[in-house]
């Protein structure tokens, strides 16, 4: 992993700069952060798209536009001291931006979504369909570093295999790796056992587990399954279902993305 591409939507919540710092001197990597879209922007995307804009209000004052920008690229700057790093703030930095610029870094650091004031769940999920990169969502608050202890939330589908090649550089540097699979969230696949019999292959030290959720959901039991044996990572194949079934009926990655309290490495 030798560059990461890094967004905040506000200085108030630093903490994927300070995790995407941290990954940068551990692999040594050059470290690009990238200027969120506008409030404005934003709006006008929605609008488009025949949704309502996600800026209850109006659209913010230029200036304050401005002071946001400034605010967010100092608290950059500040983390990145020292690291081969660069303020990206090009006229692409629209709300598709991400994914496009995305597609040249090894990884892309971003906060945790969720209505605003947090980053819009929509540049998310530009981040994760349109790079073809591994996104690690950090939650606010948490910026201790990440990957010696991994749950890796397996369900048998394309989605999580690929995870486990992206997230790889993570893994080999990993202490313990739990391959967790929750009853009824599977898809016909190789077993959780099967998998950590493969990583185990490459000398990585891996345990497996398949539980049943009972009356929590398989979200729930994969956040509680991680917290219990003090994981500092969660690695998750993306939308095995479909996004829109996932809105409308909730799922295991809508779940992880808006509620885990755990920074969680996202691939698709």
């Amino acid at each position: 992993m030798k560059s990461i591409l890094t967004m905040a939507w506000t200085a108030e919540d630093p903490s994927a700069f300070e995790l995407a710092a941290k990954l940068a001197r551990t692999f040594d990597a050059r470290l690009v952060g990238l200027e969120p879209p506008s409030y404005g922007v934003m709006s006008m995307a929605w609008a488009d798209a025949g949704m309502g804009a996600p800026i209850g209000g109006g659209l913010a004052e230029d200036a304050e536009e401005r002071q946001r920008v400034a605010a967010v690229k100092q608290a950059f700057d500040q983390r990145a001291a020292g690291l081969t790093s660069e303020w990206r703030s090009a006229d692409d930095s629209g709300p598709t931006a991400i994914g496009v610029i995305g597609r040249a870094y090894d990884l892309i650091v971003m906060p945790q979504p969720g209505p605003l004031p947090k980053l819009p769940e929509s540049v998310f999920e530009t981040a994760l369909f349109d790079s073809g990169r591994p996104v690690l969502v950090v939650p606010p608050g948490l910026s201790a570093m990440v990957g010696k202890r991994i749950l890796f939330a397996w369900n048998g589908s394309t989605e999580s295999a690929r995870a486990i090649s992206l997230a790889m550089p993570v893994l080999q540097r990993s202490d313990a790796i739990e391959v967790l699979s929750v009853e009824g969230a599977m898809v016909p696949g190789p077993t959780a056992a099967e998998i950590a019999e493969s990583l185990r292959s490459h000398g990585l030290k891996v345990t497996s587990q398949h539980l049943k959720p009972g009356n929590r959901s398989a979200g729930q039991t994969i956040v509680e399954r991680a917290l219990a044996l003090g994981s500092d990572l969660i690695v998750k194949g993306a939308y095995t279902q479909s996004r829109l079934r996932q809105m409308i009926f909730g799922g295991v990655t809508r779940h992880l993305i808006l509620n885990s309290p755990l920074p969680v490495l996202f691939s698709y």
